[in-house]
């Protein structure tokens, strides 16, 4: 048996991730399609059943809990419930859901003084869905969507002071239709189509780094 907070304190912490996860679920289906607005076009993904994953919940720090393979164990068995990390502060740091050891469902992510700093979906162990992630100011950070760990759709990435730094848009995890970054000063960086392998457009370099006036960051 796992070693169990109090039965209060487990249902609190399941009705936050519940509550978090709807969230992350009901807007998934909302913007996930790609930019081709043609309605054959549009992408669209099952919700993750994570019905079977016990409210069970232990720290990534207790011994007891082993990561091997890219499975995680407790007590020798494959893990089914929540792992928590925690801040120094003791506000949490993450709360991820796993099914017989895999990420399996959403995993929440915080700043210390306990804002959101990303949701990410997962789906047997793998990227699956929308994965949303905010600056510690608030601003939105990016939004991405993932189909088996491969790119889909439309990906956007914004500065901090919220100005638009990338959007990118895939097929099957490989550039397919417009895409556009920006200075964080807005002036265009790329604006290019991408088309069966080939770039028509200006590219003047790959987006490994942000500019600001011209001088990298």
């Amino acid at each position: 048996m796992y070693s169990k907070p109090g039965v209060i304190m487990v249902q609190k912490e399941r009705l936050l991730f519940e509550l978090l996860a709807l969230a992350a679920l009901h807007s998934l289906f909302f913007v996930g399609c790609s930019t081709d607005k043609k309605e054959s076009d549009k992408l669209v993904l099952e919700m993750v059943d994570t019905s079977m994953i016990p409210a069970d919940t232990v720290l990534i720090t207790d011994s007891r809990l082993v990561l091997e393979n890219g499975l995680y164990y407790y007590q020798h068995a494959a893990f089914s419930g929540f792992i928590k990390e925690m801040h120094d502060n003791h506000s949490v740091k993450s709360l991820g859901s796993y099914y017989l050891g895999m990420q399996h469902g959403v995993t929440h992510a915080f700043y210390s003084k306990g804002t959101l700093r990303f949701s990410r979906m997962y789906k047997d162990n793998v990227g699956y869905g929308r994965h949303v992630g905010y600056w510690e100011n608030g601003n939105m950070q990016f939004d991405f969507l993932y189909v088996d760990d491969r790119r889909e759709g439309l990906q956007k990435q914004w500065y901090e002071n919220g100005s638009p730094y990338a959007f990118l848009t895939f097929k099957e995890d490989k550039e397919n239709g417009m895409q556009n970054a920006w200075r964080e000063n807005g002036k265009p960086y790329i604006n290019y189509e991408a088309k069966d392998g080939f770039r028509y457009g200006l590219q003047k370099a790959a987006l490994c780094y942000t500019l600001r006036d011209e001088q990298l960051r």
